[in-house]
């Protein structure tokens, strides 16, 4: 993340050490290339809003949803799902219609955080699974994490502030710990349990712009589930300031009910 916003979405937060300017996130600062099939259910989300395109994250957590972030489609015009990519300037997944895009209902922008940071997007068509697409398991009330988890990130978007995702643009991952909430609510004073943080106290590895919307999984008996989709932060990978994730278990009921009445 850095100063600049990405997809227009601007927040200030007060503390008292000041105003802090927060971004979406939108690339992996600190990751490394990952391997094709790693993480299946990573999709490219391909946005027009207006005169521009824009990008975000998100994961395929049944053969007909997407799970992103609110901020990411909340002004589209036209929309396309690209699943089981790796190399954007190498494409080889396939692309999706919408049919479907439903934001959460509390969510807003009020000015310090983004609130129930979530939407779910509904696919014309079901994709087609395999070795390289499949749906990621969310977290559940009988996963336990703590900052010993073994947790990731993945996405296009920047490799530093202000410096985009360079060579072929291949998928990033990054291995991060997740942020003790006590922590998570000191360098973030307007958060609450429907969010967490996960990054390095210390900097240099962290989510960025591009990378709004994707998945946050963690290792829980011996398979990952999503615990978390990338919102927004302070800068990219700054020293003192983790990522905030929106919390996947705090939303259940949003997501099970959009599964009940959109069959």
């Amino acid at each position: 993340m850095n100063l600049m916003v990405c997809l227009c979405v601007t927040l200030l937060l007060s503390s008292a050490t000041g105003s802090l300017h927060l971004s979406s996130r939108s690339s992996i600062v600190g990751g490394e290339d990952a391997a094709p099939g790693r993480w299946p259910w990573m999709v490219y989300l391909d946005i027009t809003n207006g005169n521009d395109t824009i990008f975000c994250g998100g994961s395929l957590i049944n053969s007909q949803w997407v799970l992103t972030a609110a901020h990411c489609v909340e002004n589209l015009h036209v929309m396309a799902v690209v699943a089981g990519e790796q190399k954007l300037l190498e494409p080889t997944g396939l692309p999706y219609g919408v049919h479907r895009v439903l934001i959460h209902p509390g969510y807003h922008d009020d000015g310090d955080v983004l609130k129930h940071d979530i939407a779910l997007v509904q696919l014309a068509e079901p994709v087609v699974i395999s070795r390289h697409v499949r749906p990621v398991p969310l977290a559940g009330p009988l996963d336990v994490f703590n900052t010993s988890s073994e947790c990731w990130v993945t996405g296009w978007g920047a490799m530093a502030e202000g410096t985009p995702l360079e060579g072929e643009e291949t998928m990033q991952q990054l291995k991060l710990p997740l942020v003790d909430d006590k922590t998570c609510r000191l360098m973030y004073p307007r958060t609450d349990d429907n969010y967490l943080c996960a990054g390095y106290m210390q900097g240099g590895k962290d989510s960025c712009q591009g990378d709004s919307g994707g998945p946050l999984v963690c290792k829980s008996f011996e398979q990952f589930v999503q615990v978390g989709v990338v919102s927004f932060g302070h800068g990219c990978a700054r020293p003192g300031y983790p990522g905030v994730y929106t919390r996947v278990l705090s939303h259940t009921k949003f997501i099970q009910r959009a599964f009940r009445k959109y069959r």
